[in-house]
């Protein structure tokens, strides 16, 4: 595929005669991944205005399948509404269904359902793949075929889009990663820190006291021992305290966080993320230049793993 360069215009969105988000312009290149971190119903918008450009193909989070055909039934059915040819073993094999390929779409899992339109990416010849939530509800091989997909498409030249409400989910697979919000499309900025702050933290390792962390919740503090932290995100300032799923919002910097709970076995995984390395159960590679980290527990949370850090963490846990 020649290389291209696609700009695409979204009209502001207005409710109530109020500005709920202006217009802004997306560029988008071959042989590029881009992520959209919004809200569900900045999402749903944005998405509703991409369906008129002919060059794009979309993704939805809930497309229809008939039920009645098997996996097998239902790929050759739609290449051949599009008069497509494509190796489909190959494909199959790639999102993890080619021994499945008989099974009923109605006795399949939700990930079983969203590798098969995964597969249904290839039929389309489309420069242009707009992708609506394709890690929601994932297990994590799954999310792992995801991302396998997505490096397929870029490597023959396609411009692949993901929008998404899992900033983490960005991080690991996107090329570039914007938000949109009130004020327009926003670049995030995934650059690593140059680690002018590490000296001075191993200089307060030994001086740190801590036995809670303070956030605050409405109108009142809560404080959590450092064991019962699953992990601590930083997003565009907003620092947030995760304990059992539950987001709790604290005045403290990632920095300042950072070097307070260093001496209880944290560690700054990544320039927004500090992980609770008892809570570590796996570390996954998605990508040669992304990893992840599994934590334990009833949903298997990811948090991402700079490849920076990645050398780091092995030294930490010996192996």
């Amino acid at each position: 595929m020649k290389d291209f360069q696609q700009q695409i215009s979204i009209p502001s969105l207005i409710i109530g005669g109020v500005t709920r988000c202006p217009s802004f312009d997306i560029s988008l290149e071959s042989g590029t991944i881009t992520g959209i971190y919004s809200d569900v119903s900045l999402i749903d918008y944005t998405v509703k205005q991409l369906k008129l450009y002919p060059n794009i193909n979309l993704h939805f989070r809930q497309d229809g399948q008939y039920e009645r055909l098997s996996i097998l039934e239902s790929i050759k059915f739609e290449c051949a509404l599009y008069d497509v040819k494509i190796d489909m073993d190959e494909v199959l094999k790639m999102v993890g269904l080619f021994d499945k390929k008989h099974m009923k779409i109605k006795d399949l899992t939700h990930s079983q359902l969203q590798r098969i339109r995964l597969a249904k990416l290839f039929i389309h010849e489309k420069p242009i793949h707009i992708l609506e939530e394709p890690y929601q509800n994932l297990d994590n091989e799954s999310k792992q075929i995801v991302n396998l997909v997505m490096r397929t498409l870029k490597d023959k030249g396609y411009a692949v889009c993901l929008f998404t409400t899992n900033l983490a989910d960005l991080i690991l697979s996107s090329d570039y990663v914007f938000r949109v919000d009130e004020k327009g499309l926003q670049p995030f900025d995934l650059q690593e820190e140059k680690g002018t702050e590490k000296k001075d933290v191993d200089e307060e390792k030994q001086h740190i006291k801590l036995e809670k962390i303070p956030t605050k919740m409405n109108d009142k503090f809560i404080l959590f021992n450092p064991p019962e932290i699953d992990y601590i995100e930083s997003i565009e300032g907003i620092v947030n305290v995760y304990v059992n799923g539950d987001a709790y919002p604290c005045s403290l910097t990632l920095n300042e966080l950072e070097k307070r709970l260093l001496p209880f076995g944290f560690f700054r995984c990544h320039r927004s993320y500090i992980v609770n390395l008892q809570k570590v159960r796996e570390i996954i590679t998605w990508t040669k230049n992304s990893y992840s980290l599994i934590l334990s527990g009833k949903e298997r949370v990811n948090v991402p793993l700079s490849r920076s850090k990645l050398v780091e963490l092995k030294g930490i846990i010996g192996i």
